[in-house]
């Protein structure tokens, strides 16, 4: 069995609320982070537990294993990524060892990942660093096949693009697809980071 070695970071800059028309397009943030700028009831909410806030940016060196928390007030299906300090970008969920439907959660529940019981752990490794850990909340499941893909054997989904706007603009499709587009007010995001140092 294959134990993953993510780098996982939250970043303290968290998304900011965007006014604009209901049929606004997504927007990418400063930190190239996708944005839905239309008002949704829909919260997510993302954090490491060395910082249940979600405000702060807690240090972790090589080695050390991290766990992730997600939370939303409607039941939606969760979405988690990595942005590494190079640009580089890991799925976190779903993935094929958390079980089928792995990244549904129920609305006041908060999901833990790696959970207990779990067959594998997230330690942390290099590159040192600022990361950000990304979570895309959905009302409706989101077709990621022209964002990540597995390869024979692996459990862990692999992102495409190399570069984090990359990223943000691929995600903005999976969310605003040309066929059967969701509508804006079913999605939202939300971000955290930590730091990495040897």
């Amino acid at each position: 069995m294959n134990k993953p070695t993510l780098l996982l970071t939250l970043s303290a800059a968290l998304l900011g609320v965007f006014a604009a028309p209901a049929a606004a397009a997504p927007q990418l943030s400063t930190q190239s982070i996708i944005v839905n700028p239309t008002p949704t009831t829909l919260e997510a909410r993302v954090w490491v537990d060395r910082d249940r806030s979600g405000n702060a940016v807690p240090n972790y060196r090589v080695g050390d294993r991290i766990t992730l928390y997600t939370s939303v007030n409607e039941n939606a299906y969760v979405y988690l990524f990595n942005v590494n300090p190079d640009g580089s970008t890991d799925q976190i969920l779903p993935n094929r060892l958390s079980g089928s439907g792995n990244n549904y959660v129920r609305a006041g529940q908060t999901r833990a990942f790696p959970a207990t019981g779990d067959r594998f752990t997230f330690d942390v490794a290099g590159p040192r660093g600022l990361n950000r850990v990304l979570v895309v909340a959905s009302r409706r499941q989101l077709n990621l096949s022209e964002l990540s893909s597995y390869t024979a054997g692996q459990d862990f989904a692999t992102v495409k693009p190399t570069t984090t706007p990359g990223f943000a603009q691929a995600l903005s499709i999976v969310v605003n697809p040309v066929e059967k587009p969701i509508p804006q007010k079913d999605w939202t995001s939300d971000t955290a980071s930590y730091n990495v140092n040897y």
